[in-house]
């Protein structure tokens, strides 16, 4: 049970830690309200992302983009 409540508070913590980040993007509570902490049977933290808009989705794949440019090495 002790895993199963630990993978929890970690859920919880990435749904929180993500909300905060779509919020400073601009997105509103009823954008990010979909945002679910979850664990599965195997006791793996997971964050059910529901439904975004679209605009606020392609907001995420810039940034997404962005980042990983800037941790890519030389090609």
């Amino acid at each position: 049970m002790r895993e199963w409540r630990d993978a929890w508070t970690r859920a919880q913590h990435a749904t929180d830690a993500l909300r905060e980040a779509l919020n400073g993007m601009g997105a509103g509570v009823t954008q990010t309200s979909h945002l679910r902490p979850t664990v599965s049977r195997k006791g793996t933290a997971w964050v059910d992302v529901g439904q975004l808009p679209a605009h606020l989705a392609e907001k995420v794949a810039q940034v997404i983009r962005a980042g990983s440019l800037d941790h890519a090495g030389p090609s």
